[in-house]
């Protein structure tokens, strides 16, 4: 039997069973449908197999966050090829290594890169097909959409394994050429299973039953008021007046990989409360086994049953085989069992289906995997901004009048975000946000505690990890501003190990700063046609070497700095992000970046590179002032450069690499 790739097989099912005009996608003003995009990829897989684009295969392509990217991807997902999405910010030298070094066979490409890959046009030779995404297409180059619109519309069955390639990402290259992270299907999609798994054990514990209390605290109420249960069977069950005070059990128990918790269901203050766990035989009425699925991520492939006519019909002989087989097990009370039985083939008359926003650029696998797991698994409506620019404006416009539920922005946009709700006199209403998603770096507690303020429903969540991780490693839950941790990321996700090690790979004790490091079904196959730099990376034991510094404290891990980032002055270590922190308290300063300059004496002597805010003047006296007395002596700067801006990525991350090129040599003058 044929597998298809689970990425695809999701997006299919989807359009097979949802209503016709159930929206999958919102660009701008424009929304799309499951079964319009699933027609598009189809299509757009037809015409590659057409050029020969076969199983293994790797495809490029450069396209923004819109409806594009993600045809783009699926579809060469759904040959079995390798989709190798690239940085729309390229220069030609930047695409030329990325062509050549993935071995790519075609290039999708937006008109914006037009220029750029002219410049490269006879240095890119393992590129067969050029398919140029925009108007005025050159004669020796394909059209995308004349290439799409004359293909089949037809499913195209090729065996794909979970263990396969799913994606090759490049990562940023802030230090020499970018690396091919090859991450596989079972790597994205475990570390998605551990994530849900984390998200759904931090929910009250079934030891607080009894508690007759809604919500305990702000935690919480945010947590609890819009919590999105991974089964739609209590909201159908507790529909009934009858069953208002029954207790009813859920299990989704897997035999691979990550599973969610067991949840318990009952009412409390008139609102259905979730529990994690399982209480005493005798206080509960009724109790699901749901072992439908292998792993946690098969669900997400029989939830659309129930929404037609022959998907219904389908799931009750499906629910019927497998309660005969034992996989699904209903008991308790005889009247409870049997409303459990017919909430599993049902689904609500009416449903407020979820909306999330995805800004950050999905090239980047931190929204990559974000956008798996909001849109493609739980079926909710993805947002994309038309403009190629970040505006907060045009997101909080769009927060407000689609009544967004999930934001995801990296530190940077937080901030941009934040500074204008700040300053700006207009009014949005924001209260429909439930999740406020952070990752690519760390959050700072400040910035937290300003998004639970102007959010007042929302839940900071903050993933942090890297692309070789899938790419989450630790998750941290905040919902009251007073609990806000500074520089804390949370704690590792389920069916993942780690530890902390010195410079000779030997583990450190708790409090300690050492690198940390990772171990579990998330870590990258490798990267790609570098096995050399795959050893460096991944040690004997299995543990990826993150090369970031932290240690860990009350079961919580906490980053300190990344270790090619540490300054060594006088044999003493210093880790910038603790200076930059202080420095940008300054009301004057904008941004910092604290750099090692090389010294005969010290080895190393601390700079800061300072951006101010329009309008604004310091000297150099000012800023040293602004750490003296807060951090110790070795850590003041002794040298500081102003500059008028900073190199940035995509996902709005400081090029240090770039700055130290620029700022770091000792004979430059400074302040």
């Amino acid at each position: 039997m044929v597998q298809l790739g689970k990425f695809f097989e999701a997006v299919l099912i989807k359009a097979k069973y949802f209503p016709k005009d159930r929206i999958a996608m919102i660009y701008g003003e424009e929304k799309y449908t499951w079964k319009q995009l699933l027609t598009r990829i189809n299509k757009l897989a037809n015409a590659l197999r057409s050029l020969g684009i076969k199983k293994g295969d790797k495809v490029s392509f450069l396209s923004y966050n819109s409806p594009q990217f993600v045809i783009n991807n699926l579809a060469v997902q759904s040959l079995g090829a390798i989709p190798v999405p690239m940085n729309f910010r390229y220069v030609a030298s930047e695409m030329e290594f990325l062509l050549n070094n993935s071995d790519s066979k075609i290039f999708i490409f937006d008109d914006d890169a037009m220029e750029e890959l002219q410049k490269i046009r006879d240095k890119i030779p393992k590129v067969k097909y050029l398919i140029h995404d925009g108007p005025n297409t050159p004669k020796d180059m394909i059209n995308y959409d004349k290439f799409i619109d004359k293909a089949k519309d037809k499913v195209i069955k090729v065996d794909v394994k979970d263990r396969d390639v799913a994606v090759i990402i490049y990562t940023g290259g802030t230090t020499g050429r970018p690396k091919g992270v090859m991450l596989t299907y079972d790597n994205i999609l475990y570390n998605e299973e551990s994530a849900m798994a984390f998200l759904g054990a931090i929910l009250p514990p079934i030891k607080d039953l009894d508690d007759p209390i809604f919500a305990k605290n702000e935690l919480q109420r945010r947590m609890l008021e819009n919590y999105i249960t991974v089964s739609w069977i209590p909201d159908i069950f507790y529909e009934d007046p009858d069953m208002k005070e029954k207790v009813i059990v859920l299990e989704n128990p897997t035999k691979k990989g990550p599973s969610l918790p067991v949840m318990t269901f009952a009412i409390r203050e008139d609102k259905i409360k979730p529990f994690v766990g399982i209480p005493p035989e005798g206080q509960y009425h009724g109790i699901v086994t749901f072992g439908v699925a292998d792993q946690a991520r098969d669900l997400a492939n029989i939830q659309p049953l129930a929404y037609s006519r022959w998907g219904k019909i389908k799931l009750m002989f499906k629910i019927i085989r497998l309660m005969m087989k034992g996989r699904i097990k209903v008991t308790g009370e005889k009247e409870v069992a049997n409303r459990l039985k017919k909430a599993m083939r049902s689904r609500p008359e009416e449903e407020d289906i979820d909306k999330s926003i995805m800004v950050p650029p999905l090239f980047h696998l931190a929204s990559y995997a974000v956008f798996l797991i909001s849109w493609m698994f739980r079926g909710s409506i993805i947002v994309f901004l038309k403009s190629k620019g970040f505006s907060s404006e045009e997101l909080l416009e769009m927060v407000e009048r689609e009544e967004l539920k999930q934001i995801f922005l990296v530190p940077t946009m937080w901030k941009r975000v934040l500074d204008y709700l700040e300053k700006t006199d207009k009014k949005f209403d924001l209260g429909s946000v439930a999740i406020a998603l952070s990752g690519a770096a760390v959050l700072r507690a400040k910035y937290k505690q300003k998004i639970l303020k102007y959010f007042p429903n929302a839940i900071v969540v903050d993933a942090f990890g890297q692309t070789e991780m899938a790419p989450v490693a630790t998750m941290r839950i905040d919902g009251d501003p007073k609990e806000v941790q500074d520089r804390c990321v949370g704690t590792i996700l389920e069916g993942h190990e780690m530890k902390v090690v010195d410079e000779n790979n030997n583990p450190l004790p708790e409090g300690e700063i050492g690198e940390l490091c990772y171990k579990g079904g998330s870590v990258m196959k490798g990267y790609y046609k570098d096995p050399e730099k795959t050893k460096q990376t991944i040690d004997e034991q299995g543990f990826l070497h993150s090369g970031d510094l932290g240690y860990i404290k009350n079961g919580e891990v906490y980053v300190v700095e990344r270790k090619k980032e540490c300054i060594n002055t006088g044999a003493e270590k210093v880790f910038p992000g603790e200076v930059e922190e202080i420095l940008l308290e300054h009301p004057k300063i904008d941004q910092v970046a604290v750099i090692g300059v090389p010294d005969e004496e010290w080895g190393e002597t601390v700079r800061a590179v300072v951006v101010l805010k329009e309008g604004e003047t310091m000297t150099k006296e000012e800023v040293v002032k602004t750490v003296e007395g807060k951090i110790a002596g070795y850590k003041k700067p002794r040298s500081v450069i102003f500059a008028e801006d900073f190199p940035m990525s995509p996902v709005g991350k400081i090029l240090r690499q770039k700055i130290r090129e620029k700022y770091g040599k000792p004979d430059i003058p400074v302040a």
